[in-house]
């Protein structure tokens, strides 16, 4: 683990450098430097809270960074080139059991929000033997995702080929070519390739109930040296998270513009099952989905069974907003 330490040190402050851009002046805002890990419907509520100004209505000049990989974003949050992640559970959980600076200070989805979809020649789980699928990365959410859906089925891991391919565009674009014969995928891009013949053979949002997919996640060091500007940032995000459920026709503009779609069926499809399954209420953390996480992390990594899931969440920070009757004033 130590080892581990130091590479995730020694690589995080050269990893993005180049990505991180001078925002415009404004000595009135506090510039924070922002990451997410996919174009996904996830990410979507940060981006339609940017495009509002309703950061720069909290104070804040948030420059937004896209960051392929949880595993490649959480070495730049612990190497400081990013002040608050928002990153999958797992490749922050992991790194914290290992030692790391890090804190989940928020979430966005208390749910796995992947469906395996396949070939339309697949209909149960015997035509799926020995066919290969991809995912992201061993140890991503989407291989989590894999072993609930293959498990659900009757399945091992080891009944399957798993590849590890990337982002769901690689991913999808291997599949589109016969490469692969199934991957995981999530909507809008799950309802357009069974509008076009695929079959969607299990949906894990609706297989397991509490398995936390995105956090928000930065170190304690700078949560404890920018308290105001964290409280700021779910000011902003709980305010811009409110505004894109209530605005439907606003909120999917946005979105499609952001994941490059033609906003239509699919995009409104995707807005509908987030809107109503995967983005929570208040951006609090699941502690039982953490616990779940740790004995999902302990079968590779024993360490991850003795730790408790409050040495890993840290809501003061929302607890604070509660508080204050944020989140109600906002219904």
């Amino acid at each position: 683990m130590k080892n581990l330490l130091k590479t995730v040190l020694a690589a995080g402050l050269s990893l993005i450098a180049g990505a991180l851009s001078p925002a415009a002046a404004d000595e009135a805002l506090t510039k924070v430097n922002v990451a997410y890990d996919g174009f996904t419907m996830t990410s979507a509520p940060m981006q339609y809270t940017l495009a509002k100004g309703l950061f720069k209505k909290h104070g804040l000049d948030v420059n937004l960074i896209y960051v392929e990989g949880g595993s490649v974003l959480t070495q730049a949050l612990v190497g400081g080139s990013i002040d608050i992640a928002q990153n999958g559970y797992t490749p922050s959980i992991a790194a914290a059991v290992a030692g790391a600076d890090i804190a989940i200070i928020g979430s966005m989805a208390n749910k796995l929000p992947f469906q395996l979809v396949v070939d339309s020649s697949i209909q149960n789980a015997d035509q799926l033997r020995g066919k290969s699928i991809a995912i992201s990365k061993f140890g991503s959410s989407t291989d989590t995702a894999l072993k609930f859906a293959l498990k659900s089925l009757g399945l091992e891991p080891t009944d399957v080929n798993i590849l590890q391919l990337g982002g769901e565009g690689t991913r999808a674009a291997a599949y589109e070519s016969h490469q692969v014969q199934g991957l995981m995928s999530q909507y809008p891009r799950t309802q357009e390739m069974v509008d076009a013949g695929s079959k969607m053979l299990v949906d894990v949002t609706e297989i397991v109930k509490d398995y936390p997919n995105t956090a928000y996640v930065t170190s304690r060091n700078y949560l404890s040296g920018n308290p105001d500007v964290v409280k700021r940032f779910f000011m902003a995000m709980g305010e811009g998270l409110h505004a894109f459920r209530a605005n439907p026709q606003d909120a999917m503009e946005v979105t499609a513009s952001f994941l490059k779609l033609e906003k239509g069926p699919s995009v409104e499809q995707a807005f509908r099952f987030y809107s109503e399954k995967v983005y929570p209420q208040d951006l609090r953390p699941s502690i039982p989905g953490v616990t779940a996480v740790l004995a999902e992390l302990s079968k590779t990594l024993p360490a991850a069974a003795s730790v408790k899931p409050e040495s890993i969440v840290d809501t003061t920070t929302l607890d604070a907003l509660d508080r204050e009757g944020f989140f109600k004033a906002l219904d």
